[in-house]
């Protein structure tokens, strides 16, 4: 089961995450919850978790619920009330009337510094022996990073990249990216580096190369990178709560 929003390219869908925030400023109040049913005047959740702020969630209070599809965050003015279905506690969110798109999704870029590991392929010698660097980024979005550098990493060497954060999101590593561009900063070589996913690996890579290369670089595919925007987006929202960005 699913409902159609006009508004909205993907349709929400059953035990689809959804966040609901009541009141405003620093004290309003975050909370999580899914999708649970759909009826003919309300969207049906489960019982709101409670994430963060000073603000309850009280019957017949207006709240924003926030979406995050694909493409952007929708948001839309709601009222509230518990229910019971089946003898079991739920809410009721009304219908939504205006919906607001509020952010675009794609590859939302956010500073970030964590530990990553690289290795060098260069432009096209794929059967030496694999050479790890140890480094760290410095900015990460849902098609690439920042990364710092030394002076054996220039466009267009392919590369393969291992991170601390690939292994918090239980992403495939190492995975293919390619160096875009090589900058100095503060003294420092940097290079932006795009991640090669798995449709697009022929675009780079000859057959017999991507035979010589770990089997995690063709599982970076479409689900595997929504996972890493998912986390970037939610990173970037929260940085906003905070005021940080």
């Amino acid at each position: 089961m699913q409902l159609t929003l006009p508004q909205i390219p993907e349709p929400l869908r059953l035990w689809e995450k959804i966040e609901i925030v009541v009141g405003e400023g620093d004290s309003k109040g975050v909370y999580l919850t899914r999708i649970e049913d759909f009826t003919d005047d309300a969207i049906i959740v489960c019982n709101p978790e409670f994430q963060q702020g000073r603000t309850l969630l009280r019957n017949n209070c207006e709240v924003v619920v926030l979406v995050i599809k694909e493409d952007a965050v929708y948001q839309f003015y709601s009222q509230i009330n518990k229910i019971e279905r089946e003898g079991q506690q739920a809410h009721a969110l009304s219908l939504p009337g205006e919906i607001r798109r509020i952010q675009r999704r794609q590859f939302v870029r956010i500073e970030m510094f964590g530990n990553i590991r690289y290795a060098n392929l260069g432009s096209r010698d794929f059967n030496r022996k694999l050479v790890w660097r140890q480094s760290a980024c410095e900015n990460i979005s849902g098609g690439g990073m920042l990364v710092c550098c030394d002076d054996n990493l220039e466009p267009p060497d392919i590369l393969l990249v291992k991170a601390d954060v690939f292994s918090k999101l239980h992403l495939p590593q190492p995975i293919a990216a390619i160096c875009r561009r090589s900058l100095r900063k503060d003294n420092r070589l940097y290079a932006g580096i795009e991640f090669i996913r798995a449709d697009s690996l022929t675009h780079y890579l000859y057959g017999s190369e991507l035979a010589n290369l770990p089997s995690s670089v063709v599982e970076f595919d479409h689900a595997a990178q929504n996972r890493l925007v998912t986390f970037v987006f939610q990173q970037q929202i929260e940085l906003r709560k905070k005021g940080l960005i």
